[in-house]
């Protein structure tokens, strides 16, 4: 998964790689923001993350720019920052990988990727588990580009 912000981008066009262009930026943009104003119609708390902000409980929308064409699609993350916080304080301080705290952390990660994934294809949207792209995005939801479908 990779994020690019305008100050990066700017970075790579003075080193000679190409970027995506303001309008696929723009799409990218607005395809999360119509992903997050779903999940808000159906009571999730979502947001669009910027690499500058701290993580927020509820659905993390990430534009996928790494292609420098097009933009790819979505990544979604939630966030329970409450239980990721009790998960690592298990697996750090206790040393203990099989602590229940892990196991409800992960449980309930793998739980809202299914809800999540329901929800925004019942909207429409071409929404997967996110390994499904990317191996080490487990636990993530991934949309792919593109308008959802009338409902």
């Amino acid at each position: 998964m990779k994020h690019r912000d305008p100050e990066n981008r700017t970075e790579d066009e003075a080193h000679g790689h190409s970027s995506s262009s303001e309008e696929i930026f723009a799409a990218g943009n607005e395809l999360a923001a119509q992903v997050c104003r779903e999940l808000h119609r159906a009571g999730i708390p979502a947001y669009i993350m910027c690499p500058q902000e701290t993580t927020q409980p509820g659905a993390g929308v990430e534009v996928d720019d790494s292609q420098d064409d097009h933009a790819s699609g979505l990544y979604i993350r939630w966030s329970a920052p409450d239980l990721a916080e009790a998960a690592f304080k298990a697996l750090t301080e206790r040393q203990d990988p099989a602590a229940p705290e892990w196991k409800h952390h992960a449980e309930v990660i793998l739980l809202m990727q299914t809800a999540l994934i329901g929800i925004l294809r019942l909207a429409g949207f071409s929404a997967v588990p996110a390994e499904e792209v990317d191996d080490i995005a487990k636990g993530d939801v991934y949309v792919h580009a593109g308008t959802p479908s009338s409902s």
